[in-house]
């Protein structure tokens, strides 16, 4: 892709990123199961289910799956012959630590193997055009760390690092600070608070 290509590319992204954190928060306001609470019916039809103790279960796979409604209201409405796969292979092979951390990214190696990229999107050929990996809440270290291996290292692809936490405080700020520090450059980092309603990202990579 050109420069100029990826810049068009991702202001579309850009947009739906910003819808998609729009319908978390009000599913997340109004679509909790167990609450008496009126559904909006806004954006996204995910409801956030309970546990056997009442408590709403908070996970990326809300994220993922109000993206994919998001991405493809947005794609009609636009008319963008855009597509979308799940649990993608990458196109180069790696070799992770027992914390995963990055070794380095290899091609051809039998020591090597393929990851997961959480979400790629194609474009009209269905040529790869973006990748998104999603996260929820402040998980360990490592799951940070693979993921931005995998992503900086993919071939000609706009990247996305997504994630929401239910709320955050300067600890919060802290941790996330040190598990980010791994991310390349070329990656977009976006962080939510869930409560709030806010983007974080600029407190955590500042």
């Amino acid at each position: 892709m050109t420069k100029d290509e990826k810049f068009k590319i991702s202001v579309h992204i850009s947009t739906i990123i910003q819808y998609t954190f729009q319908a978390l928060k009000d599913a997340y306001d109004h679509q909790k199961e167990g609450y008496d609470c009126e559904p909006k019916m806004s954006l996204s039809r995910i409801v956030f289910p309970k546990y056997s103790d009442g408590e709403t279960r908070l996970s990326e796979q809300e994220l993922r799956f109000v993206f994919v409604d998001i991405f493809n209201k947005y794609c009609a409405s636009h008319f963008l012959n855009w597509y979308y796969s799940v649990e993608t292979p990458t196109v180069y092979k790696y070799k992770f630590s027992d914390k995963g951390h990055k070794i380095k990214p290899v091609r051809d190696d039998e020591n090597g193997q393929s990851a997961m990229i959480d979400l790629a999107i194609h474009d009209s050929k269905l040529n790869r055009i973006a990748l998104i990996e999603f996260k929820a809440l402040n998980p360990d270290e490592s799951c940070f760390s693979k993921d931005f291996v995998k992503l900086e290292n993919e071939p000609n692809v706009l990247t996305y690092f997504l994630m929401y936490v239910k709320s955050h405080d300067n600890d919060t700020i802290k941790s996330l600070k040190l598990k980010v520090d791994s991310k390349a450059d070329n990656t977009e980092f976006i962080c939510y608070d869930l409560t709030t309603g806010k983007p974080i990202q600029n407190e955590i990579i500042s």
